[in-house]
């Protein structure tokens, strides 16, 4: 499929799409036409690019991506590695978690102390 499609079925924007190939994490083949041919992606990119679309939500960075895909594809992780690499994770979401909670009460306490003016 051509980028466009592959930006459709996987919302992302065409750019974002170069940007990911530019930096590793799809790949893509040339059309017959050699370099000045279209990008041709086959459905793995679409599940890749799912893949670092919820990887990316979930608070990882694109380096952080980078390496557990490359990892995972080169079956190079054992699975020990896996599980400290998502503990770890873990560890950092569940904190931001706690600090956005901290930060939600002492933003309901500043609201509950605003008198409201019409009255």
């Amino acid at each position: 499929m051509r980028i466009g499609e592959l930006a459709e079925q996987t919302g992302m924007t065409r750019d974002a799409i170069r940007f990911y190939e530019r930096i590793g994490l799809i790949k893509s083949e040339r059309g017959p036409e050699g370099r000045h041919g279209y990008r041709r992606y086959d459905v793995s990119a679409v599940r890749r690019l799912g893949l670092i679309k919820k990887a990316k939500a979930l608070g990882f960075s694109l380096g952080e991506i980078q390496e557990l895909l490359e990892a995972w594809a080169n079956h190079s992780f054992r699975p020990e590695q896996k599980r400290a690499v998502i503990a770890d994770k873990i560890a950092v979401i569940e904190q931001k978690i706690f600090e956005l909670q901290e930060l939600s009460s002492e933003l309901k306490l500043a609201l509950a102390g605003i008198r409201d003016e019409c009255q």
